[in-house]
């Protein structure tokens, strides 16, 4: 396991918002496999754009390091590549930042070819940006143009090229993927199934909430990943479910944090599409967090720039067996733990995806019975009467569900079934 150090300047506008930054980052750290064995932080009204640090903090910094042994420090704020590289000179040791952080712990969670390429591209993404910075500070020391600047802006014209490449290569492997996922997607949805996506920062307990509701199911053989742990699943799960007479599809996604990395917006995108493409977004909230309205907050936000802003959402707090003050929380509360509120849960997930029922009788013939049996994951199918020439049924379920049976309706006359009362 690593040791490191966590660095922060506090800006001082901002105090309380980045002691929750610092203490994410810390839970980030032990995602990443590495210790956070000490803190520097610097209060200040700006960051310095050399070293981030004021010269007196990052002497400090680098006395920390020595003290702990430090393998690498870890800084809250964003580094550009030159105040990375006269930290790490200050520093004797690997200077990286959040964002860093945050693919590290990416590349160990990647297990499926689309995580891996999506990993991959943000790394890219990532440290594309850093050659332009590392390119402008190498004119910067030369004091000169482009015409003066020789092998050294070659080196970094050669780099990027070969980053953009791999870059377009990964984008054309993942077009595949989402293809043959789409595939998979259009036979999914054949059936009308409501889809509703689990979404929520990350460690809310979302991967708990899905496996809470398979078990209640007696699906235990269908359950997830679960990990008290940040980012402790990439690839979304998709499962299906069923309470009373009404089926759905249930997706779980990678979780959220705050200020997310434009790279990994980009680089996720096809993995944010259960979030994108569901009918409704259960948001997942932990009730036990005192910051769960920043969160929230943050949550809410990412969905937006996501294009899932317009998208039905049903509030869910979950872990209320560490909480005591229900009162305070406006939506489903439960314990994925316990099994508390699961089934009200399921039942307002129903009434959301199916809202506005309605009723209608149908006169099914013998031999058109096959035709409609797909249809009975999505509405109510209630078997009144047999009869000579077909199966008499009563068909509940939402207006635009019940189309197919249209041409099997019994229509009324002055209040009257044609063929009789039902």
């Amino acid at each position: 396991m690593r040791t490191a150090v966590l660095a922060a300047v506090i800006l001082k506008d901002q105090k309380q918002k980045y002691e929750s930054v610092i203490e994410e980052c810390r839970q980030l750290c032990i995602a990443c496999d590495t210790k956070p064995a000490a803190t520097v932080t610097q209060l200040s009204r700006s960051v310095d754009p050399n070293t981030v640090f004021r010269s007196g903090k990052l002497q400090e910094l680098a006395e920390a390091v020595r003290a702990v042994n430090a393998d690498v420090v870890v800084f809250c704020n964003p580094l550009s590549f030159s105040a990375g590289n006269r930290i790490a000179e200050a520093c004797g040791t690997a200077v990286i930042d959040r964002t860093a952080l945050i693919l590290d712990i990416f590349s160990m969670r990647a297990r499926t070819a689309q995580a891996k390429i999506q990993v991959e591209s943000a790394r890219l993404q990532y440290a594309l940006g850093r050659v332009y910075d590392a390119d402008e500070e190498e004119t910067h020391q030369r004091a000169g143009g482009y015409r003066n600047r020789g092998a050294g802006e070659m080196r970094s014209s050669v780099i990027r090229r070969k980053y953009q490449n791999r870059i377009s290569s990964l984008k054309k492997q993942l077009r595949e993927i989402q293809k043959q996922n789409r595939t998979a997607e259009i036979r999914r949805t054949k059936s009308a199934l409501g889809r509703a996506a689990l979404v929520g920062y990350t460690n809310s307990g979302k991967s708990s909430v899905m496996n809470a509701l398979l078990k209640m199911a007696d699906r235990h053989d269908s359950t997830v990943l679960e990990k008290d742990m940040l980012f402790a699943t990439l690839d979304t799960s998709v499962r299906s479910l069923s309470f009373e007479g009404k089926s759905f599809l249930l997706y779980d996604t990678v979780g959220f944090v705050s200020d997310l990395p434009g790279e990994l917006i980009d680089a996720f995108d096809s993995t944010l599409d259960a979030a994108r493409d569901a009918d409704l977004l259960i948001h997942v909230i932990d009730a036990s967090d005192s910051g769960w309205q920043k969160k929230a907050d943050d949550t809410t936000e990412t969905l937006k720039r996501i294009g899932a802003g317009n998208i039905p959402v049903l509030r869910v707090f979950n872990k209320m067996d560490l909480t005591e003050n229900r009162e305070q929380f406006e939506g489903i509360c439960i314990s994925a733990l316990k099994g508390e509120g699961l089934e009200n849960l399921l039942r307002r997930i129903t009434e959301m995806l199916y809202p506005e029922e309605e009723v209608i009788q149908c006169l099914i013939p013998y031999d058109k019975i096959s035709e409609v049996q797909p249809y009975r994951s999505t509405v109510r199918m209630t078997v009144r009467e047999e009869c000579e020439n077909g199966i008499r049924m009563e068909v509940a379920g939402q207006a635009v569900r019940l189309i197919p049976f249209h041409k099997y309706s019994e229509r009324k006359s002055n209040g009257e079934n044609s063929l009789g009362k039902v």
